[in-house]
């Protein structure tokens, strides 16, 4: 008697997906481990990150892989962004272009830095400011810092 398949979760689905890339193509194990790490931090941080920065990045960077593919992985990571983006309910305006893109982050930062400096720097220093943020966390590759 064949044992009952049970439903994987949209996270473990993408995983598995994941790792075949990994069998498949060993030298894009250290990339593929960051958007395991990155994907475990989507469901950890779903309560904080209530507009999905970092799945939009992940499927960002699923969609422009940094190794050479085979049609067949592209066509894996492609299914696995297609999974992430059903999982967060995000519209295909909702995903960055590349995965450094803005994706508001630069708003998102402004707000932030406005509130920490206000009555410390002007609005047009805050401005400089956030430029400079904004291009430490783009040099930075994924655009996240913690």
């Amino acid at each position: 008697m064949a044992a009952p398949s049970r439903h994987a979760s949209p996270t473990t689905q993408l995983i598995a997906r994941l790792m075949r890339v990994v069998r498949t193509c060993p030298e894009a194990t250290a990339d593929v481990l960051e958007l395991v790490l990155l994907v475990s931090q989507i469901e950890a941080m779903t309560a904080v990150d209530r507009d999905y920065r970092d799945a939009r990045r992940v499927i960002a960077r699923l969609r422009n892989p940094l190794w050479d593919m085979t049609p067949d992985q592209r066509e894996t990571l492609r299914r696995a962004a297609d999974t992430i983006k059903a999982a967060c309910r995000l519209n295909e305006g909702d995903i960055p272009a590349d995965p450094i893109g803005d994706a508001g982050e630069r708003a998102r930062i402004e707000v932030g830095l406005g509130t920490a400096l206000a009555g410390e720097f002007t609005a047009a220093q805050i401005a400089r400011v956030t430029g400079a943020v904004m291009a430490v966390l783009q040099s930075a590759g994924d655009g996240d810092v913690r």
